[in-house]
């Protein structure tokens, strides 16, 4: 849900930080795409810079017709206001903090035209476009602009949104609060016997959606499955009963406050009895975030907290699911990742979730995740999901 509650200072100081990569880069402008329609992994860099979301649904190019529907660029030179460029009319002109907003459904000749007016058509221009610009209109795009040098720049605006504005901290304070909530919703039908994996997601996007935001994806198995990550595929659960007994695990994602995101997991036991066996292995699990939350501090490499996760499931002789332990978050999903060869450094101001997927042969698996904020002097919490809800 975008609104005009973000001050436009917010947006000028994101812009500056922009052109000074465009700097660094030897670059003479950003032209950063994004694709709308439903798909929020790939609209985050230009809700970054200019608040709006394409709403029309993808379909393939129609020569003649349209060409990037679904879809929104930005450009933005070096020095000067950015120029949005947008797939359909009306827009949200209340929310967007962008001045020159141009609407055309042949969008590559858009950026093309916007970039001539701007003295561009020979430059070299970064290109922001990441799994966004698909083949079609990339084509166009080329064709819009054939003396444009295009420099591949895709993680520019990501490695941007990393660092977090005190504003920003305040919006994933609230989203967490959203998430938090829907996940309790979720554990608390899913540890009913007899309740299913579906009316269990419907209880947390019930929450989620009544609060304005937007759910993505909840990825969950149970029982005899739970050592999937997910078992339904699409969706991403399935229609089974629950039974006393069983293992019920979900990472869940989303959208919430101004399009930042809540990601985080939890595991309860159906009927709320686990054996020893099962909740040790949830234990383990635990213990192995924690491990990785108290190391969190700025200039601690992400390998080094993959360490400490990783340390601690090895020490108990507890198998891992896949082969990562987090990431930063705010808008979508983003750098430093949490894997054993990034040798990143924390940073103050970064969103940092920590989370694991985890069990034993003839036991199950169990997830366990958490969001927290970096400080320079701290970490904090955000997730309030009690870890073990069958408790409640």
């Amino acid at each position: 849900m975008l609104t005009d509650r973000t001050p436009v200072e917010e947006y000028h100081a994101r812009w500056r930080r922009a052109q000074a990569v465009c700097r660094e880069n030897g670059v003479e402008a950003l032209v950063v795409w994004s694709r709308g329609g439903g798909t929020l992994d790939t609209s985050d860099d230009v809700v970054y810079l200019a608040n709006h979301y394409a709403v029309f649904p993808y379909l393939n190019d129609l020569p003649g017709e349209w060409s990037g529907l679904s879809s929104t660029a930005v450009v933005l030179p070096v020095d000067g206001e950015p120029t949005l460029c947008v797939d359909t009319p009306p827009i949200r002109a209340d929310s967007v903090p962008v001045d020159d907003v141009r609407v055309s459904e042949l969008l590559p000749d858009l950026v093309g035209k916007v970039l001539a007016e701007r003295g561009l058509s020979s430059a070299r221009v970064g290109l922001v476009a990441g799994n966004a610009l698909l083949l079609a209109p990339y084509r166009r795009l080329l064709e819009a602009c054939p003396k444009v040098d295009f420099v591949p720049m895709d993680n520019a605006v990501d490695q941007l949104r990393a660092r977090k504005s005190p504003y920003e901290f305040e919006l994933l304070r609230e989203v967490a609060v959203i998430g938090s909530e829907a996940m309790t919703a979720m554990m608390t039908s899913a540890t009913r016997p007899g309740s299913r994996e579906s009316d269990a997601v419907r209880a947390a996007y019930d929450h989620v959606i009544s609060n304005g935001g937007a759910p993505y994806d909840a990825a969950v198995a149970s029982g005899p499955h739970s050592e999937y990550f997910a078992y339904g595929q699409v969706p991403q659960w399935t229609t089974r009963e629950l039974e006393s007994g069983d293992i019920f695990h979900c990472d869940m994602y989303g959208a919430a406050v101004e399009g930042y995101r809540y990601d985080l997991s939890r595991t309860t036991f159906v009927g709320g009895r686990p054996t020893s066996a099962q909740e040790e292995v949830l234990d383990g699990a635990i213990a192995s975030i924690r491990a990785g939350i108290a190391v969190l501090r700025p200039g601690v490499l992400a390998s080094e907290v993959f360490r400490a996760v990783q340390g601690v499931l090895d020490e108990r002789g507890i198998d891992v699911g896949y082969p990562i332990h987090g990431h930063s978050f705010g808008l979508g999903w983003e750098g430093p990742w949490i894997t054993p060869g990034q040798d990143v450094p924390i940073e103050a101001g970064m969103a940092i979730a920590v989370e694991t997927m985890a069990g034993r042969p003839g036991v199950g698996s169990v997830k366990f995740e958490e969001n927290v904020l970096v400080h320079e002097d701290r970490v904090e919490l955000l997730t309030t999901t009690p870890e073990k809800p069958w408790l409640l």
